[in-house]
């Protein structure tokens, strides 16, 4: 970097050059008039011999007072100048002075507004370090704050899925009251869980609690509008909310409760046409279920028929095809598809004997086939591992479509009577 000129410096040096110039001037001057003098003070004697005339001396005698004269004069101009030249000395020596004072003062004050500039400096710099020390320290305990918010939270979001997957555990072994027990632990810790939320609502659908299985599907939805599971429970919940207005009076908000389930079941196939439930069970089974309650026996045949081939190991849906063609006449295809039913239903038993859907297929295809003794054990099996009223009114409803059939059927009144007694037995067991 340039260091800047300093003016006075500059006016300083030209003062002393001008003072040096005048100094050497008057010491020539001086020594100049000092030589004349010496020389104009030399003493002549006049001696008057033989040859020379009273005149000639007189002559002589008056030119050497002029010449002593004009040395008096030039001594008194070297007097006079000497005095000048003292004068000017004097005065040069003075000037001088001043200007080397005055240069003093100046360079003290020049380095004392160098050390403010450093000072002010040093202390800017120190109060930098300061704020870069605060926000440095800010910064920090921000990080370890945002640490340990993300520690626990991550913490946390274990637990949640830890949660979780005992809950599906739970689901597969048909514990549903420690699955949502376990659920709503997990809910308390992360409410915004889409997991969470979508299989407490589905669970809160078995149990008959339709309005707390909407408002946890919907909030699972809020996250992701196109996430079919949820949808497709949704379309779930409302079905089965409809199914539960049987009062003449209910037609209206059971028929809208209807319309938009088959909405919200048609677009998760839309987006999905592999979708299952959380019991390995196709969802073209429950969109069937809804267009059997409504009637339309053909629509509920095709939907059935997809299901089938979404699962083509499980009972549900054959069972259906089975009750559709029996409620219709078609007793032989509806033989036919029963003899499918107990093949499937007994696979399924082997490896999960718990499964009180597939038993209750299995019950009813023994009972359509001449087997009502065997289908009355079978059912009474059923009863004794589910609680749930969402299971043995749906299959109570299923008997019950049954009985519509133009051809009776040997022992079903029996079947029915026995789940009647389980229900009316049963209503409050299970909190719903």
């Amino acid at each position: 970097m340039a260091t800047p000129s300093n003016p006075r410096a500059g006016r300083f040096a030209w003062l002393s050059t001008a003072q040096f110039i005048v100094t050497l001037v008057a010491v020539g001057v001086a020594a100049a008039a000092l030589v004349i003098a010496l020389r104009i003070d030399r003493r002549y004697t006049l001696e008057v011999d033989d040859g020379v005339t009273s005149q000639d001396a007189e002559a002589i005698l008056e030119r050497a007072n002029e010449a002593a004269a004009f040395a008096d004069s030039i001594l008194s101009f070297l007097e006079g100048a000497s005095v000048v030249v003292g004068g000017i000395l004097a005065v040069g020596a003075w000037m001088l002075r001043n200007s080397i004072q005055s240069s003093i003062e100046e360079s003290r004050e020049f380095i004392r507004q160098t050390e403010t500039r450093l000072n002010k400096r040093e202390e800017d710099l120190d109060e930098l370090v300061r704020l870069l020390t605060g926000r440095l320290d800010d910064v920090i305990g921000q990080t370890e704050t945002q640490a340990a918010s993300v520690q626990q939270k991550a913490e946390g979001t274990i637990r949640v899925l830890s949660l979780l997957v005992l809950a599906e555990q739970q689901v597969r072994a048909h514990n549903t009251d420690t699955a949502v027990r376990t659920l709503e632990t997990a809910y308390t810790l992360d409410r915004d869980n889409q997991a969470t939320n979508y299989l407490l609502g589905y669970l809160y659908t078995l149990r008959k609690r339709f309005d707390d299985a909407i408002v946890r599907l919907e909030h699972a939805l809020k996250q992701d509008a196109d996430f079919a599971p949820a949808i497709a429970a949704l379309g779930l919940a409302l079905r089965r909310k409809g199914d539960a207005m049987q009062a003449p009076e209910q037609s209206a908000e059971r028929a809208r409760l209807y319309a938009e389930a088959e909405s919200k079941l048609l677009r998760a196939l839309d987006l999905d046409e592999r979708l299952i439930d959380a019991e390995g069970e196709s969802y073209y089974g429950t969109l069937g279920g809804l267009y059997r309650r409504q009637q339309r026996y053909q629509a509920a045949l095709e939907a059935y028929e997809k299901a089938h081939t979404v699962t083509p190991n499980a009972s549900y849906p054959i069972s259906n095809l089975a009750a559709l063609s029996k409620h219709q006449g078609r007793d032989d295809e509806a033989a036919r598809y029963y003899r499918m039913v107990l093949k499937a239903a007994a696979l399924k038993l082997d490896d999960d004997p718990l499964n009180n859907w597939t038993r209750a297929d299995y019950a009813q295809a023994r009972l359509v086939l001449g087997e009502p003794e065997v289908a009355l054990e079978e059912m009474k099996r059923v009863l004794e591992h589910t609680r749930e009223r969402g299971i043995l009114e749906t299959v109570r409803d299923g008997l019950r479509f049954l009985a519509e059939s133009p051809t009776s059927i040997p022992g079903l009144d029996d079947l029915l009577d026995l789940l009647d007694g389980a229900l009316n037995g049963r209503d409050n067991d299970n909190g719903a």
